[in-house]
Formats: structure tokens, C-alpha cells, sequence
């Protein structure tokens, strides 16, 4: 595919806003297009709408952003598993929503750029294997309890608060490494150097 969308064999592909135009212009065709279309031109709009099976438009003055809507009304269709694309880079505001989007959405929402791949989880197990992604960073937006087995800088039981910043940047030592989240949510950062 490119290096901005990963290789989703059989993916239904929603356009958020001015990510619809994106879509367009790689030769994607947006099942649906969702957004107030403030940062396209009225060209492009129309570009937008006609090139998409389903449009939805929303009011400038809302109560979320373009990608959360979009999210919401993929998860109210049914979708499991959404890649939000483009969702990191520019504004931080809207970054910082999305890394929230994806702790409100575990196991369901994956935000996506070729450096980074970023989700959230809920207790359990999982395991990590040594990959392109060499730096693995966890947070947590409320109160989580975690271990970290088979990595650099392993944990037992740790305590983790949304101001922790001591659990970014560890790194798979051994065959397998392992996370468990004891209590909480837990937002993983899988993160390369460009």
C-alpha cells in the first residue's frame, strides 16, 4: 500500500475530515466520509462527496472531533478492529485526543504512522516478540497495575499513574517479553526511529 496505511487486505476505508481527500487522492474509495470539511476548500468538498459511497456531515460546533465521530459511528456499524491513520502527526490537541480515543476503545482502536503503532488493553496477558518496532512505551490515562517480563527494564507489580513517565523507551531482552495488566487500561506505544 504506502508507507502512510498499512497493508489491510479486505479493508473498508472511512475518510475523517480532510483524511476522506487523502484517501482520494491515493485511489481509495471512502465507503463513508465523515467530517465538517473545514479544511478542505468548497473544491474539494465536492470532490469529497462525490467520490465517496456515503457522506456524512456534521455541524462546525460540536461536542467531538471529526476522527472521534468518525470512530464512534465505526464502532456503532459494527467494525471491531479501526486503524486511525494520520491521527499523530500536526496538531497536538487532536494527537492527544486520539491517544485518548484509543484507551476509550481497547483492543479495538489502533492508531497508525509508519514510526508508530499505538493501542490500548484491559487486564490480561500479552506477549511482545522482537519486530521492526524496537521501543516499547506504556501509560495509562487513569490507574493501572502492570508487570514487565523479557524486557530491559522489567516491572513486578507496579503501580501506574497517568504522570508516570518512567515506562517509556523499554526495549525486548530476551526470546518473548511480556505484559500483564493486573488492574487498568494500558496504552502501548510500539515506536521506531524513522
Amino acid at each position: 500500500m504506502t508507507e502512510d496505511l498499512p497493508d489491510l487486505e479486505g479493508a473498508d476505508y472511512i475518510g475523517a475530515d480532510k483524511g476522506a481527500l487523502v484517501l482520494l487522492e491515493k485511489g481509495i474509495q471512502p465507503v463513508l466520509s465523515v467530517g465538517d470539511f473545514d479544511s478542505v476548500t468548497d473544491e474539494e468538498r465536492e470532490r469529497i462527496i462525490s467520490g465517496s459511497k456515503e457522506v456524512i456531515t456534521l455541524k462546525p460546533i460540536k461536542d467531538d472531533s471529526d476522527s472521534e465521530h468518525a470512530v464512534k459511528e465505526a464502532v456503532r456499524r459494527g467494525y471491531e478492529r479501526i486503524w486511525l491513520c494520520g491521527s499523530l502527526g500536526g496538531r497536538a490537541d487532536h494527537a492527544l485526543v486520539n491517544l485518548r480515543l484509543a484507551a476509550l476503545y481497547p483492543g479495538c482502536l489502533y492508531l497508525y504512522d509508519r514510526q508508530n503503532l499505538i493501542y490500548a488493553v484491559t487486564e490480561g496477558t500479552y506477549d511482545f516478540v522482537k519486530q521492526a518496532h524496537t521501543y516499547y512505551s506504556f501509560f495509562t490515562f487513569a490507574k493501572a497495575v502492570i508487570s514487565l517480563d523479557g524486557f530491559f527494564y522489567p516491572l513486578h507489580h507496579q503501580n501506574l499513574t497517568p504522570l508516570d513517565t518512567y515506562t517509556v523507551s523499554n526495549e525486548v531482552s530476551e526470546e518473548k517479553a511480556r505484559l500483564t495488566v493486573e488492574d487498568g487500561t494500558v496504552l502501548i506505544m510500539k515506536c521506531r526511529d524513522r
